[in-house]
């Protein structure tokens, strides 16, 4: 269970403990955290690069030289698809090129003048893995495949992964072509949030069409975590030479969605089941403050009451190894009647060793009129005359 130590910085302020006590982990007991402490380093694994994130906080859980610059593989089609995806018009045709038919490596096996819909080839793209296909949504989406290269960039650094770069949309072995486990992770934890990319990176069997000679054809998903993991939601394959063998993996459990990413791994499925079910069992993600608890009572000056109640702008979810604990701190800001329901009253942090820490607006949940004079009176008679009963 994540435990809680709040620590209130304001005069006067007062909290409700309800609002903070919420149960992250019942079906794990001490006994089976106990007899597990020494793996809270993480499990053994035989990738290079790798990371654990929790997808929801972006919590790293475990990493190994997750900063480290590697070839990424085809795993890079994370952001050819976040990009076409978010650009729309995924019911266009697409006629195919020479350029694309052509290309190298594994392969959708498309052929010049073949016709298929942006969404089928986001099929071939992320279940097949089809480079063919990387290329032909490439020119269709931004007109050239430098073009799109070039957006891939800067999403990539829209999306605070700093530490890569992109040559082509398809992961083929390039000097210059680099990225990081920590990168990545970032990248699938933004792509999961795309219905379109999840539900696809999640299927196993799908089928698309030639439009040009109506013929169709199934598709099976490379990524063989899918079969062997029940939890397993995707996302993507790599392999090359260079890379050797990469995966990004994600999973879902007890609706706690992490993901985790092997670069030049002995043996990816593996290591990245490993990370996951360790994820699982050592870890927990709770949701710690909710818009309508009172997070707690902070000053008004010169209002009816001498305090309001205070609630956080949005839902704050917090990842911990279980029964470690975390501090909350409360930072109101001056409030002087009349306050209004709904103002900004400050905000919340909330501080976890080794974690950055997560912050949240806070807004009064209830409005505060000015005493008057007048009002002042009538309330000390009501007093007075209460005493005299």
């Amino acid at each position: 269970m994540l435990n809680l130590v709040s620590t209130l910085l304001a005069v006067g302020l007062t909290t409700t403990p309800a609002a903070y006590h919420h149960s992250a982990k019942p079906s794990v007991s001490r006994s089976v955290f106990r007899s597990h402490v020494v793996s809270q380093q993480g499990p053994h694994i035989t990738a290079r690069g790798a990371i654990l994130m929790d997808a929801r906080t972006g919590a790293i859980m475990y990493e190994k030289d997750a900063f480290r610059q590697l070839d990424p593989a085809s795993v890079t089609k994370m952001m050819t698809a976040i990009l076409v995806i978010e650009h729309g018009h995924l019911s266009k045709t697409v006629t195919i090129s020479k350029n694309a038919a052509y290309t190298v490596g594994s392969a959708l096996h498309i052929a010049p003048g073949q016709k298929y819909t942006v969404y089928d080839l986001l099929y071939g793209l992320l279940m097949r893995s089809g480079n063919d296909a990387s290329v032909a949504l490439a020119e269709a989406d931004a007109g050239s495949v430098s073009k799109f290269v070039a957006q891939m960039n800067m999403k990539a650094q829209e999306l605070g992964a700093f530490n890569t770069q992109f040559e082509n949309p398809n992961g083929l072995t390039k000097p210059g072509h680099f990225s990081t486990a920590y990168d990545l992770a970032l990248i699938a934890r933004y792509a999961m949030t795309l219905p379109v990319f999840r539900k696809i990176v999640g299927t196993r069997e799908g089928h698309i069409m030639e439009l040009r000679h109506r013929t169709k054809r199934t598709l099976h998903n490379t990524n063989q975590l899918l079969y062997t993991f029940p939890d397993a939601t995707g996302i993507k394959t790599g392999t090359t030479d260079a890379a050797g063998k990469c995966l990004v993996a994600s999973a879902t459990r007890n609706g706690q969605d992490l993901i985790a990413v092997v670069l030049h791994s002995q043996d990816r499925y593996a290591d990245a089941k490993n990370l996951l079910v360790w994820g699982f069992e050592h870890w927990s993600t709770t949701e710690i403050m909710r818009p309508g608890e009172e997070v707690a009572r902070i000053p008004v000056q010169k209002g009816q009451t001498p305090t309001v109640p205070v609630q956080v702008t949005k839902p704050l979810w917090l990842s911990l190894p279980n029964q470690e604990t975390y501090e909350v701190y409360v930072r109101p800001i001056l409030l002087s009647a009349p306050v209004k329901r709904h103002q900004p009253a400050g905000f919340v942090s909330i501080i976890a060793t080794g974690q950055p820490a997560y912050v949240a607006s806070l807004e009064t949940m209830e409005a505060d009129g000015v005493k008057t004079v007048h009002q002042s009176f009538w309330q000390w008679l009501r007093s007075r005359f209460s005493r005299g009963k």
